[in-house]
């Protein structure tokens, strides 16, 4: 069964309408691809190796952990949390917070953020690259495309060529009571925070990318940042700098020791294997139409051990 054939399966079990991907080593790509439909309502539109995804949290990896780490030393403090911490998620802040709900989103992290205290516990938080996106500034857009490649904010020009998401924040919603949209989100991106903060990215979210692009950026920013380790081995789970490390998980167990990478809401992932020299990238937007809970852990395992063997 090739790469092709295993995702078209997942498409016709429902779960997602489209997929592409990007698999290669750090010498170039060696194969893409492209199934499904990149839009499934109201209307179908073919995906294509050159559908841009909405990258959702692969944006905290490539963009925000890089320009971070080009602009501040690990013992920076930005509101009392160091670089080190924000990168590392051991700050102690939660995981989410409905920030568009608030009049100062600012004050809402530092005052109803923390759930525990600082370096005793990993979570994963979107609030922790909130900050550090609301630390670099206004000049966070055009740095991630000068210095890192990315688009942020497409233009409509584009939407014809960007995977759909989910129909409005229902997601969301249901965590927090507030429907922020009810269309269709096409060609703006999916998280409610950076919708609303960034009007299009906020340090946690708001790349879009093609695999290909994502394969390229990831090959790049891996070139000129140090390389990817467990910062976190005394706590409750495996985190490099701005990077997940594999935990021999569903998704990961395939792979060699010291494999990383980052995965996004939407139903993206890139992911790499340094022993092996392979960089594995999987864009779905599985949550098109309606964001439900589904086996993207296994899915991405099935990928990955597929991408290693072909």
């Amino acid at each position: 069964m090739t790469i092709a054939d295993y995702l078209q399966r997942e498409i016709a079990l429902g779960s997602f309408p489209g997929a592409s991907w990007a698999v290669g080593s750090s010498r170039g790509i060696d194969q893409t691809g492209a199934v499904g439909h990149a839009v499934a309502v109201p209307l179908r539109i073919p995906a294509t190796v050159d559908t841009i995804y909405d990258c959702a949290s692969i944006t905290k990896a490539l963009v925000t952990t890089t320009l971070a780490l080009e602009l501040f030393p690990l013992d920076h403090r930005i509101h009392g949390y160091t670089v080190f911490e924000l990168l590392t998620h051991t700050t102690g802040l939660r995981a989410w917070m409905p920030l568009y709900t608030y009049d100062d989103p600012l004050r809402a992290i530092l005052e109803e953020g923390p759930e525990c205290e600082r370096g005793t516990r990993v979570i994963y938080s979107d609030l922790n690259f909130i900050l550090l996106w609301m630390a670099i500034g206004p000049d966070f857009d055009e740095l991630a495309r000068s210095r890192v490649g990315a688009r942020l904010k497409p233009p409509p020009s584009l939407k014809p060529r960007i995977a759909a998401t989910e129909w409005g924040n229902w997601w969301e919603m249901k965590m927090c009571g507030r429907l922020l949209r009810d269309g269709l989100i096409w060609g703006e991106t999916h998280d409610g925070n950076s919708h609303a903060l960034g009007h299009g990215c906020a340090g946690n979210a708001g790349l879009f990318a093609t695999a290909t692009e994502v394969f390229e950026m990831t090959r790049a920013v891996l070139s000129r940042t140090p390389p990817v380790r467990n910062e976190t081995a005394d706590l409750n789970d495996a985190r490099g700098l701005g990077w997940q490390m594999g935990t021999g998980s569903a998704m990961t167990e395939m792979l060699s020791p010291g494999n990383f990478g980052h995965t996004g809401f939407t139903g993206t992932s890139v992911w790499i294997d340094p022993a092996r020299d392979k960089i594995m990238v999987l864009l779905t937007n599985r949550v098109h139409p309606i964001a439900a809970p589904n086996a993207m852990l296994r899915i991405r395992g099935e990928f990955h051990r597929m991408a290693l063997a072909e």
